[in-house]
C-alpha cells in the first residue's frame, strides 16, 4: 500500500468589499495592482492553478492544476470575489475540486468559517451563522455539503466544534500543540505534546452534548519549514523533506496558501515539482485528501484539545483581544494594547445588533432566527433576494417594511465582518484591516438607527477612544473614527461624481455597482442623483451641491479611474499625432536625423505603431525608444500593459493572429519591454496542436509536444 501524503493550503483575505457599494476600493499599498486581492491572485492564486512544470531544456512542457492535487480553503468572501473579478481563476479552483472528486471519491475543497472570525471569542449565535453561511455558500459553489471546515487561524474551544457537528461537519484541522492528551481503546488518557504527538492519525474528539468530530494534526516541523525555513526554494528538497523517513499513516501538513507564490515567487513550481513525483509513484507515495483519508482510515483513537488554543497565538487567542507580543514582527517596540478596545468596542455593537434584530425582526419575518440564518443562501447568490423575503417576510408588509427587513439582515452581516482576524493579527489600528473592520462597524451602526434602533454610536466611540495608534500621539479611537473611518461613507453627491465623469456608452449620466444604482440629471433646480441601493430596496434623492464633492475613501476610485482614461488619452493622442505626420516617418525611411524633443513628445505613439503598425524604425530611433521606457515608469506600465491585453486578445485566436502574435512578442522584446505573456502561455498550451506554432512556442519559451 503507497505512503499517503497530504497538503493542505489555506486561501483567505479579509472581507475588502465596500459595505456601501459592495465592490473593492482601490488600495494603494497594494500597486501596481488595483486591490490586495487583485495583486495575490497575481502572484499566488492564479500560479498555483496553472502551475508550471519545466522539461530537462528549462521549458514549460506542463501546466498542473495544483487544486487538483492539494487539500485547500478558500475563504467565502475571497471567492464571491474571484467569481466577479478573477474567473478564470475562479473556475480552475472548482474544477480541481471536481477533478479530486472523481479520482478519491471525495473532493480536496473545505469549508471556512465564513467571515475568519476567531470563534472561541464569538457567541453561540455567531458560532452558528458563521458555519451555517459558509455551508450554504459552500454547497452553492462546489456543488455538494463540505465534509470539513477550516477554523480561522485555527482557534477552537469545544463550542465551536459543537457548532460544526451541528452542522454536519466531519472533521477539522488544528495544529499539534492543540492536543492536549490522547487514548487508545477506551484506555487512560495520556498528556502529549507536539513532540510526542502521532499526527500520522485521525483522533476522535467527544464533544458535551453526545456528538463527535474527527480532528487531524498536521505535522508543525514541516509546515514551520515552509512557512519561516525557505522550504520551497526548491522543489526536491520539499519532496525530500515531507517524505523522508515516511511514517506508517497520513503524512500531511497545513499551510500558508500565500506561501506559493506571494510570499516565495515561484513557491507554486516546487509544488508542482512534488506533485509529479507523487504521480509517478516515487517513493511508493501518493497524494490524497483528508476527506478520503478518514473514510478508508476511521478514528479510533480519542483527544482532548486545550481550548481557546490557535496555531498563530503561543498565548492562545490573545492576539485577538490583548497586547500579548505576538505581530509580524515588523516593529518590536509598538504596542498592541488598542485590541482591547477594538474587540470591546465591535462586542458593544454587537450586542445591541442582535438585541435589535430579534425585537424588530418579529414584526418582519416569520421566524427571524431562521430568516438570519438562511440568508447566507443570499450571499452566497443561490437565492434571490426577492425570492428570499417572499419566502421569509410576514405577508402584507408595506415596501418600506420589507426595506428594513433587508437593513437588518444587512446590519447582522456588517457586524459579523467586523470580526475578521486579520483586524488584530498585525501591530498598528490603523492599519487597512482594522480601519477596514471598522468601516463595516459604521455602516452597521447607520442601519441600526435607520431601522428604529437605539442611537449607540457615542458608546461605541467612548470604548474605542481607549484604542492609541502606534503612529501619531494625536490619534486615539475617537480621532481614527472622525477622521478615518466615518469620511469613508459616501454620498449621493459624491458618487455622482463618477457618473459625470464616466458617462455610459449613450453619453447618459449613470453608473452602477453591484450594491447601487445611480443616475444623474440637470433639471431647473440644477443637477439631481436618484439611487437605489439594491442591498436594502431603499431610494435616495439629493440635489448635488454646485462645489466639488466631499472628498473621502470614494475619490480614490475616481482618481484611478480618471488617472488610467488620463493616460490612455495621451497614449491615443500619441499616437494620432504620429500617424498623421507622414513627413516624419517618411524621415525615418530616408534616414534623416529627428530632434529628440520631438521623438519625446511622440513616444508613446511611436511605440504603439511600431508594435501594431508594422513600420520599421532605424536603429537610433529603437535605441532612443528604449531608453525613453526606461525612463518613463508609468507609461511603460501603460504601454506594457496595454500590449498584453492586445497580445491576449491575439492568443485566443491562433490560427488566425500566430504569426502577428509572434512578430508583437518579438518586437515588444526588442524594446526591452518585460511581459511575462504568462495567460498567453496558458492559452498556447491548451492548443491541441500547438506544434505547429513553432516560432510562437519558441518565443514564450514553450516545449513543442512529440510527434
Amino acid at each position: 500500500m503507497p505512503n499517503a501524503l497530504c497538503i493542505h493550503g489555506h486561501f483567505y483575505q479579509p472581507p475588502r468589499f465596500d459595505p456601501w457599494l459592495e465592490t473593492v476600493l482601490p488600495e494603494g499599498s497594494a500597486a501596481p495592482e488595483h486591490d490586495w486581492n487583485a495583486r495575490i491572485t497575481r502572484e499566488c492564486y492564479a500560479p498555483l492553478a496553472w502551475a508550471r512544470r519545466l522539461d530537462g531544456r528549462g521549458r514549460i512542457h506542463e501546466l498542473v492544476n495544483c487544486y487538483a492535487w492539494m487539500s485547500f480553503n478558500f475563504g467565502p468572501t475571497l471567492l464571491r470575489w474571484m467569481e466577479l473579478h478573477a474567473p478564470q481563476t475562479y473556475a480552475r479552483v472548482l474544477e480541481g475540486d471536481r477533478l479530486s472528486l472523481a479520482r478519491l471519491g471525495h473532493g480536496n475543497a473545505l469549508a471556512q468559517v465564513y467571515h475568519h472570525a476567531i470563534m472561541p471569542l464569538a457567541t453561540d449565535l455567531d458560532k452558528d451563522l458563521e458555519v451555517a453561511w459558509a455551508v450554504q455558500d459552500f454547497r452553492t459553489r462546489f456543488g455538494r455539503d463540505p465534509e470539513g471546515m477550516w477554523l480561522a487561524e485555527t482557534a477552537v474551544d469545544l463550542p465551536t466544534l459543537s457548532a460544526l457537528a451541528r452542522a454536519g461537519i466531519g472533521f477539522t484541522i488544528l495544529a499539534p500543540r492543540q492536543a492536549k492528551a490522547v487514548r487508545s481503546g477506551g484506555g487512560e488518557f495520556r498528556t502529549v505534546t507536539e513532540d510526542s504527538l502521532d499526527t500520522t492519525r485521525p483522533y476522535l474528539v467527544r464533544l458535551p452534548e453526545g456528538k463527535s468530530i474527527n480532528v487531524y494534526f498536521y505535522d508543525g516541523a514541516v509546515s514551520r519549514a515552509v512557512a519561516f525555513e525557505r522550504l520551497l526554494a526548491s522543489g526536491e528538497n520539499f519532496w525530500t523533506r515531507l517524505t523522508g523517513s515516511l511514517p506508517g499513516g497520513l503524512r500531511h501538513i497545513a499551510t500558508d496558501g500565500e506561501s506559493y507564490g506571494h510570499h516565495f515567487m515561484f513557491g507554486e513550481m516546487a509544488l508542482a515539482y512534488v506533485i509529479e513525483q507523487a504521480r509517478q509513484g516515487r517513493d511508493d507515495v501518493a497524494l490524497t485528501n483528508y476527506a478520503a483519508h478518514l473514510a478508508a482510515h476511521p478514528a479510533t483513537d480519542e483527544a482532548l484539545i486545550h481550548e481557546n488554543t490557535s496555531w498563530s497565538c503561543v498565548h492562545g487567542v490573545e492576539r485577538w483581544k490583548t497586547h500579548c507580543g505576538c505581530s509580524d514582527g515588523g516593529h518590536p517596540d509598538w504596542m498592541q494594547d488598542w485590541r482591547r478596545p477594538l474587540r470591546r468596542s465591535l462586542n458593544y455593537l454587537k450586542y445591541y445588533a442582535d438585541e435589535h434584530y430579534s425585537r424588530r425582526g418579529a414584526a418582519l419575518f416569520g421566524d427571524p432566527a431562521l430568516a438570519l440564518r438562511e440568508y447566507g443562501l443570499v450571499l452566497a447568490g443561490a437565492e434571490p433576494l426577492a425570492a428570499f423575503l417572499e419566502r421569509h417576510c410576514t405577508p402584507g408588509l408595506a415596501a418600506s417594511e420589507r426595506t428594513d427587513a433587508c437593513r437588518l439582515l444587512l446590519m447582522q452581516r456588517l457586524s459579523l465582518a467586523a470580526f475578521a482576524s486579520c483586524a488584530w493579527f498585525f501591530d498598528e489600528v490603523t492599519r487597512i484591516e482594522p480601519l477596514g473592520a471598522l468601516t463595516s462597524a459604521r455602516r452597521a451602526l447607520d442601519l441600526l438607527s435607520a431601522t428604529g434602533g437605539p442611537d449607540v454610536e457615542a458608546g461605541f466611540v467612548r470604548v474605542l477612544s481607549e484604542a492609541h495608534s502606534n503612529i501619531r500621539d494625536d490619534w486615539d479611537g475617537e480621532a481614527i473614527w472622525k477622521t478615518l473611518v466615518t469620511p469613508r461613507r459616501p454620498s449621493l453627491a459624491e458618487l455622482s461624481e463618477y457618473a459625470v465623469n464616466f458617462p455610459d456608452s449613450s453619453g447618459r449620466m449613470r453608473a452602477q455597482w453591484p450594491g447601487l444604482r445611480l443616475e444623474v440629471e440637470d433639471g431647473a433646480a440644477g443637477r439631481r442623483a436618484r439611487g437605489f441601493w439594491t442591498q436594502t430596496l431603499e431610494e435616495e434623492e439629493a440635489l448635488l451641491p454646485a462645489g466639488p464633492a466631499h472628498r473621502s475613501r470614494f475619490r480614490t476610485e475616481v482618481s484611478y479611474r480618471l488617472s488610467r482614461e488620463m493616460e490612455r488619452g495621451l497614449l491615443a493622442e500619441s499616437r494620432r499625432m504620429a500617424e498623421i505626420l507622414d513627413p516624419l516617418m517618411a524621415g525615418f525611411d530616408e534616414g534623416q536625423k529627428v530632434p529628440q524633443e520631438r521623438l519625446a513628445l511622440l513616444a508613446p505613439g511611436l511605440v504603439w505603431n511600431w508594435l501594431f503598425g508594422g513600420r520599421t524604425l532605424p536603429a537610433d530611433v529603437l535605441g532612443f525608444l528604449n531608453a525613453w521606457l526606461s525612463a518613463n515608469k508609468d507609461m511603460r506600465n501603460l504601454l506594457e500593459g496595454l500590449a498584453e491585453e492586445r497580445g491576449t486578445d491575439m492568443a485566443r485566436d491562433l490560427k488566425a493572429n500566430s504569426h502577428a502574435l509572434t512578430e508583437l512578442i518579438a518586437r515588444t522584446r526588442r524594446l526591452g519591454m518585460s511581459i511575462y505573456w504568462w495567460e498567453v502561455q496558458n492559452l498556447v498550451m491548451a492548443e491541441p496542436k500547438r506544434c505547429v506554432h513553432e516560432e510562437l512556442c519558441l518565443l514564450l519559451n514553450l516545449s513543442l509536444p512529440e510527434a
